[in-house]
């Protein structure tokens, strides 16, 4: 069974199948653990019920960011390893080192989010990133670009902190300003 999420067939609803309201078919329970499957995008983006909370997705940001500082400490143990291995060895510990780190950075978070819409940290809350115009994943460059943003407005003084700040009074998607930048928006895992 594949983990990632396959995009839906053309004229079907990239939010879930069922509209909410709408009772299970016949013989198949609704589970009380999960959301019910989301309601047709709209014009323009998906409906309100089906937008990610605030809570769901600093939750994921945090276990994402725990992520990759553990998958940080892997290219610092083989650089570690590299450089008491022998005397001339601090250039390559270092490049492998920035190798490494390079890679986690670019591949951690762009990557998952082209190919399954989640991180692990936005999976174990239930909620995905997907283009705003039709519901699907963001391509690796979209979802690159979603988080290459988010850092730089990290390094200009208070727009780091309005960037993550914008979704508690932007309507009607809750969008970041990277979730702008990047044209995508934040919503729930359809069950």
């Amino acid at each position: 069974m594949s983990h990632y999420q396959q995009p839906p067939a053309a004229g079907q609803n990239p939010y879930g199948q069922n509209p909410y309201g709408q009772q299970p078919p016949y013989g198949q329970p609704q589970s009380p653990y999960y959301p019910p499957p989301m309601p047709p995008m709209g014009a323009g983006g998906p409906p309100p019920q089906a937008l990610a909370g605030q809570g769901a997705r600093l939750g994921a940001r945090i276990l994402d960011g725990i992520f990759v500082v553990i998958l940080m400490i892997v290219p610092l143990v083989i650089s570690g390893a590299i450089r008491a291995t022998a005397d001339g060895a601090a250039p390559l510990a270092t490049l492998v080192m920035l190798v490494g780190m390079i890679a986690v950075f670019m591949l951690y978070e762009p990557l998952m989010l082209s190919k399954s819409g989640s991180t692990f940290g936005k999976r174990i809350c239930g909620i995905r990133v997907a283009r705003l115009s039709d519901g699907q994943n963001l391509s690796y460059g979209g979802a690159l670009w979603r988080m290459f943003s988010s850092y730089l407005m990290g390094f200009v003084p208070f727009l780091g902190l309005l960037n993550i700040l914008w979704c508690l009074w932007d309507s009607p998607y809750r969008q970041c300003l990277h979730d702008k930048a990047a044209s995508s928006v934040v919503v729930l895992r359809a069950a």
